[in-house]
């Protein structure tokens, strides 16, 4: 029963009012920093059910959800207590649902795509002057990989997505291919149109602008087709847009009779803070937040030190100490309490100690969203199977170890005729290669390279396939290849083969960063966070090629690129920092502390005070 006590009011009333089951409209929602977000989407939901549950119970019908994370489907679903009238999940798992019936489409699908990709690798290995050339192995490793899967294609009785299991088989598809094949499906085909909207009347994306560009399209042009039966909201916000492969001119390309309500109210910030935010965004949009009614004044400081300093983690040490007694708040004093965010993930590589992975792989587009937020078959496999299997080999934990092998490989299983003919010699044999393995843990610089090459050799775990073909060494050619070989060899494959040189140190390390336990924030991960005591530390030197964080305070002249970037309002590494400076300075619920390095501190502090992010008494020159 509906409580009487509760009704929607303002936004949540009218987003409710746009998902009439018989007369339905398409909204994006804009949703700034600390504005409530996932309360409206849960308010909204909870007035479905308590208003719309039997019809939608008749029609056999359910509301979807497509949330961007694990964490926030489960506390949506939390919070509508499981009510299974909803449907509540992250993008690869609202697909693969919706495609995992059509299995002959998606082996056409697939055998059309290994068919162009060999293509593709003969041709490369047809063209290198040297066959035995490491470059030309491994593109004939990937050769054999793909004819393999390609020639299995006809024995697939159905297909399989798992993004928790590393264990493949030849119906096993990956992230990438589950969202290229729905995106390609639901644009393309009729029918699978009809099953979304029958299914789902009213499917709600929450952080729109970091859902895949292509999907996101998709689902508009559905609903443009659809327009009396499917209701497609938009939740998000453009300046807090992370991931390169979102629409990036979301609220410029809807259809003209979408609605565009907003919520203009920020719960979290402090006067000050929301000041400086809304200053912030003038660059990229013209949309503003208001404080709520109570909320307090807050604190802002700019803190401005030379490039060259030395110690910097003392100095920001020191900062803090000052921010303890400029606030009057001692918890400044306590590095526990203030939460230390890095507007670059490169910046945090170099500190925290994983730069050796991170980097080569962030530095190819293709491959940075994976590697900054966790995700991707290898990157799940290297961290929620191998480094717990180092981690249980190291402690001697022999039941962790062999919970382990018997979930991630093959030796103890039905599918090992050797463990079914003699499973006491096998298991014998698989302790003894335990043993083996534990030798070369030992050494503290050992690779990533020699740990996947000897668990191969074992059989200890089970590879994906893509690793398997990066094993061979092919991030930089032999000194004597030739170098129009080496040129064949891709940015990923090479990005990856200097990934596997890092040490297993570097991957533990990048482990405990995108679980947030490093002592440092991904962007994505502090999205939608919030800390009384923020300290945002902008250092270039660590920049890397995406953002420039001295272009965007002034200290370094725009290219002419840049400036026709900002005319045609493209991204580039200007509007990209600005985002990230305004997501980072968002998530302070009462005081605020940026730290810009810089080689011309004037500057800084010229463009800070013209921009009116900060008063001249608000900075402090060090």
């Amino acid at each position: 029963m509906r409580n009487p006590n509760i009704e929607l009011v303002g936004v949540d009333k009218e987003i409710y009012s746009y998902l009439n089951l018989y007369n339905p409209k398409s909204f994006l929602l804009f949703a700034g920093a600390g504005s409530g977000k996932t309360r409206t989407l849960v308010n909204v939901l909870q007035e479905i059910k308590n208003n719309n549950l039997q019809t939608l119970i008749e029609n056999g019908q359910k509301v979807a959800v497509i949330t961007y994370t694990n964490a926030a489907s489960n506390e949506i679903q939390h919070r509508l207590e499981y009510d299974p009238i909803f449907t509540v999940s992250t993008i690869h798992s609202f697909i693969w649902e919706l495609i995992k019936p059509f299995t002959s489409d998606i082996k056409d699908f697939i055998k059309v795509k290994l068919r162009s990709d060999i293509d593709v690798l003969t041709t490369k290995i047809s063209k290198a002057r040297d066959k035995n050339g490491k470059t030309a192995l491994a593109n004939a490793r990937s050769l054999k990989s793909k004819q393999k899967r390609l020639d299995g294609l006809a024995e697939v009785e159905s297909f399989t997505y798992s993004p928790t299991s590393n264990k493949t088989s030849k119906g096993t598809l990956n992230h990438s291919e589950v969202i290229i094949i729905g995106s390609i499906f639901i644009a393309d085909q009729k029918l699978m149109q009809s099953v979304l909207i029958n299914r789902y009347p009213i499917l709600l994306i929450d952080e729109s602008q970091d859902t895949n560009k292509v999907l996101l399209e998709a689902f508009i042009s559905v609903q443009e087709n659809n327009k009396n039966k499917f209701s497609l909201g938009l939740f998000g916000d453009m300046m807090q847009r992370i991931y390169s492969g979102g629409k990036n001119d979301l609220t410029t390309s809807l259809p003209p009779d979408w609605e565009t309500p907003a919520k203009i109210i920020n719960y979290r910030c402090p006067k000050r803070v929301i000041t400086l935010i809304n200053n912030i965004r003038k660059g990229d949009d013209q949309n503003v937040q208001v404080p709520k009614e109570d909320a307090i004044d807050g604190f802002v400081r700019l803190f401005i030190v030379d490039s060259n300093t030395t110690d910097k983690l003392e100095l920001e040490n020191k900062i803090r100490f000052q921010m303890a007694m400029l606030t009057h708040d001692e918890d400044w004093n306590i590095a526990e309490e203030v939460k230390t965010l890095t507007l670059e993930h490169d910046m945090a590589a170099s500190r925290g100690g994983f730069d050796e992975f991170l980097l080569p792989l962030s530095s190819v587009s293709s491959l940075r969203d994976a590697a900054l937020n966790g995700t991707s078959k290898n990157i799940n496999f290297i961290t929620s199977t191998l480094l717990p299997f180092i981690d249980a080999v190291e402690k001697d934990d022999s039941f962790e170890v062999a919970r382990i092998i018997k979930s991630g490989s093959l030796l103890i299983s039905d599918s090992n005729q050797s463990f079914l003919l003699n499973p006491i010699g096998t298991l014998k044999d698989i302790d003894s290669n335990v043993v083996e393995f534990k030798k070369i843990l030992v050494n503290g610089k050992v690779t990533l390279h020699n740990v996947l090459s000897t668990i191969q050799k074992f059989e200890l775990l089970s590879l994906p396939d893509e690793l398997l073909v990066y094993l061979s060494d092919i991030e930089q050619g032999e000194p004597n290849e030739p170098e129009s070989d080496t040129k064949l060899l891709s940015d990923v494959d090479k990005a990856w083969g200097l990934a596997l040189n890092s040490s297993i140190g570097h991957v533990k390390n990048y482990a405990k960063y995108v679980n947030e336990t490093l002592g440092y924030a991904t962007h994505q991960g502090v999205k939608g966070l919030e800390y009384k005591r923020v300290m945002a530390v902008l250092d270039d030197k660590f920049k890397g090629f995406l953002f420039d964080y001295e272009k965007l305070f002034g200290a370094k002249d725009l290219t002419k690129k840049d400036i026709e970037n900002e005319d045609l309002g493209k991204d580039s590494a200007l509007s990209r920092t600005r985002r990230l400076f305004y997501v980072i300075c968002s998530r302070a619920e009462q005081s605020l502390a940026v730290v810009a390095y810089s080689n011309d501190p004037i500057a800084i502090e010229k463009t800070a005070i013209e921009s009116e992010w900060f008063s001249k008494d608000e900075i402090v020159l060090i």
